[in-house]
């Protein structure tokens, strides 16, 4: 009990420190970039190249991650990597210094986070507690984060961005030296075969339908969230909604996130992963046909409340896919392939498509995320029907896969 308890705790530790650089960084960090001197067009430009190479760099770490048995180990490099760029950002830098450290931490924090997904899914399996249970942490933790960062913002102006995000990345390495190590190492001899056996099953994977149909399905669900995450507070400020009403409007859904994943196993359990995918992407198609009919106040806020369908019963269904159907040796491969398919692929094409749409037609561009939302249902419900429940590899289990992380 003591060691499940323990685990646990070192768990949400490591999500919580996640959500206190995404509490910061989400609502001020392009400011920050504005204020330390760059434009319009270089701000979209360096997120863009790092939101890009997230695409290779995330699968890649995820493969060496499993081919060395050591998710935390890899892990914590990276967060080592971006505690190092986001140091930087408190000495004087010019544009190519600031532009640099800014690709860099996006694209091990893009790394980063499947990894992180994989470890608290394995070990919440394996020690026999409610996964939702860690990760509502990093929930929790955000919206703490958005409150507090915007009063610090307030009183110390957007200079006070860099220490944030470096107390916040020391966090994330503490918490990542705390996690428990592997019980069983590679020889160093072994890794350049076992990376090669791994990307063979990982080829093996992408050229599986029923897996192609599970990215399909979480990629279009979390992908519609597209719209709402560039333009929403935009479009609310131009119907009128004052900076308060949208600062009450935004966490609301993440409350009903929290409130499902502290609850998750129960939830899973009587519904299953499919059906998790099947319910996220209807609360996708019902939210965002709310919201672009630009709706009276109080329809918002129902829509607002969705999330915990929209996001949570699709992350959760996701996870609880992984954990089930692919291998435990292929779990961080597995967690950085739906990354790269729902905050990459996706929400890339989403919110590519959302700039023209929404200078058009308005919050009208919200029936786009909507139309997403429909197809990872039906994505969804084709995933129940060809996937028995079980491993979906051909390989042999090993025990070694069971006993590291």
């Amino acid at each position: 009990m003591n060691s499940l308890r323990n685990v646990a705790f070192k768990l949400s530790l490591a999500q919580g420190a996640s959500g206190l650089v995404g509490g910061a960084y989400v609502p001020f960090f392009g400011a920050w970039l504005a204020w330390r001197g760059l434009s319009a067009t270089d701000i979209s430009t360096v997120l863009a190249i790092g939101m890009l190479l997230r695409v290779v760099a995330a699968p890649l770490s995820g493969l060496i991650a499993d081919a060395r048995n050591d998710r935390r180990g890899v892990m914590l490099t990276l967060n080592v990597v971006v505690l190092v760029a986001y140091a930087s950002f408190n000495w004087p830098s010019g544009f190519y210094g600031v532009a640099v450290a800014t690709i860099i931490g996006s694209i091990g924090l893009g790394a980063t986070s499947p990894l992180l997904e994989s470890v608290s899914v394995r070990l919440s399996e394996r020690f026999g507690f409610d996964y939702g249970r860690v990760r509502l942490w990093a929930s929790s933790i955000y919206v703490g984060g958005n409150v507090l960062s915007g009063i610090a913002v307030s009183i110390f102006g957007l200079w006070i961005i860099a220490p944030w995000l470096t107390f916040a990345l020391i966090a994330n390495v503490a918490a990542s030296y705390l996690l428990p190590k592997p019980r069983t190492d590679t020889p160093r001899s072994d890794f350049s075969v076992r990376l090669r056996a791994i990307f063979a099953e990982a080829r093996e994977l992408l050229a599986m339908p029923v897996f192609l149909i599970f990215l399909c399905a979480a990629g279009l669900a979390q992908g519609s969230h597209a719209f709402l995450y560039g333009y929403a507070g935009l479009h609310w400020r131009a119907l009128g909604y004052s900076g308060a009403l949208i600062g009450v409007l935004v966490p609301i859904g993440i409350l009903v996130e929290i409130a499902l994943f502290s609850v998750s196993l129960r939830v899973f359990r009587l519904m299953g992963a499919p059906l998790l995918l099947i319910f996220g992407g209807l609360g996708c198609l019902f939210r965002w046909t709310i919201l672009g009919f630009d709706p009276p106040l109080a329809l918002v806020f129902l829509a607002q409340s969705l999330h915990g369908f929209s996001f949570a019963m699709s992350h959760l269904g996701a996870m609880y896919f992984i954990l089930k159907a692919v291998p435990p040796r292929l779990s961080a491969t597995a967690q950085s392939l739906y990354a790269v398919a729902s905050s990459g692929v996706f929400m890339g094409l989403g919110t590519f498509a959302s700039g023209p749409l929404y200078s058009v037609y308005g919050g009208g561009a919200y029936f786009l995320m909507a139309a997403m939302g429909a197809g990872a249902a039906l994505f969804a419900l084709l995933l129940m029907r060809r996937w028995h429940g079980g491993r979906i590899t051909t390989q042999i289990e090993t025990e070694e896969g069971h006993d590291t992380i």
